[in-house]
């Protein structure tokens, strides 16, 4: 179960805390108990007493757009949610497993919020199936390039040349990272292809079955293992890429709400893993990756594209933002290749880190407003229960 606010994003005003008015979802008159006020904070309280899997919001029913939402709570469960409400005319919608109830008008009056609150137009999972065809086409349409890579790379080992080897992985590794698969996307298959790797990389922890595919790879690249030892796990790597193009046929291979969420969650990873160099097994290619998951970022946001600019009012700020966070990592590639993390200055670290954590606040905006919902649009004139 989780809650959200659409007006999240939004800072709180500056006010003291407002008594929390309580609101009964299942009850035919309990969302009546708030129908308005001046504009500002609340604090509201939801309390479901019919069915499971309620959903409340307070909808703009002129403009079909959400100021206040609380998703997926029991009977029985409560949900406390803060919200900075603009002028305007409302109504409560409350959804359970088999009914839909709208309030009587809520009406907000007073001067505008010092500052901007969006509303949120529903996205639906019918809205996003454009979106996640595309996506899925860009990915399949990657993986015969990777395909090749990674076969180039057990050439290299079968003959032994650790060089061309570790350049080899390099290349496929970072157009693996250009997928999404940074966040493990494809569930076990994802961790056949690019498991994390274990902390502290003794003998006994990188013989450990469940660490396989480019990191496995790279830790023996790394640790100068015998190039034949490292075969059967390019052949291992190799069988799980085909596997994920078979995952990809199948229907429904990327869900709407993973859609939703998908260049969001490559950065979070990107700052657990890469930024903090708990991702890395030896090559210290770290940025490298950050440069690459910045690419997967991209290509997840362009199908989403045509909503987003519809629908999120931070999309020209984002992309902006990213363009910035790549130029900066991208200032650590020299002739002789990428800098180390740890060979970058406290400055130079703090640098990369506070411009992909901005970057994530930024994609954050994008994965709420394309998150699906139940639409609540075209459902006729508003009724009262």
């Amino acid at each position: 179960m989780s809650s959200r606010t659409a007006s999240a994003a939004a800072p709180p005003l500056p006010s003291s805390r407002p008594q929390r008015i309580v609101l009964v979802v299942g009850s035919p008159y309990g969302i009546d108990d708030w129908l308005g006020g001046p504009a500002g904070r609340y604090d509201f309280e939801f309390v479901n007493n019919e069915g499971a899997g309620a959903e409340v919001y307070l909808e703009d029913p002129e403009t079909e757009r959400i100021y206040v939402e609380v998703e997926h709570f029991g009977r029985g469960v409560s949900r406390a949610v803060t919200a900075s409400v603009p002028p305007g005319t409302y109504r409560w919608v409350c959804i359970t497993d088999y009914t839909i109830k709208y309030s009587r008008p809520v009406v907000v009056t007073g001067d505008p919020l010092p500052h901007d609150v969006h509303g949120i137009i529903p996205v639906t999972g019918l809205d996003l199936r454009i979106p996640i065809n595309g996506y899925v086409e860009w990915i399949t349409g990657q993986l015969p390039a990777l395909t090749h890579q990674v076969e180039q790379l057990r050439d290299a080992l079968r003959t032994g040349d650790a060089a061309a080897a570790r350049r080899d992985w390099l290349t496929a590794h970072l157009t693996y990272e250009t997928l999404g698969g940074a966040y493990r996307a494809y569930d076990e298959t994802g961790d056949d292809i690019n498991a994390d790797p274990p902390r502290g990389l003794t003998a006994d922890r990188l013989a450990d079955a469940d660490f396989a595919g480019f990191r496995k790879i790279e830790a023996m690249l790394w640790q100068d293992r015998p190039m034949a030892t490292i075969v059967p796990h390019a052949d291992a790597l190799l069988e799980a890429i085909g596997q994920l193009t078979e995952e990809l046929a199948l229907p429904n291979a990327i869900t709407p709400i993973d859609m939703g969420r998908r260049a969001h969650e490559i950065l979070e990873d990107t700052l657990q893993w890469d930024l903090n160099g708990i991702g890395d097994a030896g090559s210290q290619t770290e940025l490298a990756t950050v440069d690459a998951n910045l690419t997967g970022v991209w290509q997840a946001l362009d199908p989403l594209r045509p909503l987003l600019r519809k629908l999120d009012p931070y999309l020209d700020e984002t992309d902006q933002q990213l363009r910035l966070t790549r130029q900066l990592v991208r200032s650590h590639h020299h002739a002789d290749g990428w800098v180390g993390l740890a060979a970058l200055s406290v400055r130079q670290r703090a640098a990369v880190n506070a411009a992909v954590q901005h970057s994530v606040e930024l994609l954050s905006h994008a994965a709420v407003v394309v998150d699906p919902r139940n639409a609540t649009r075209d459902r006729g004139p508003i009724t009262h229960d």
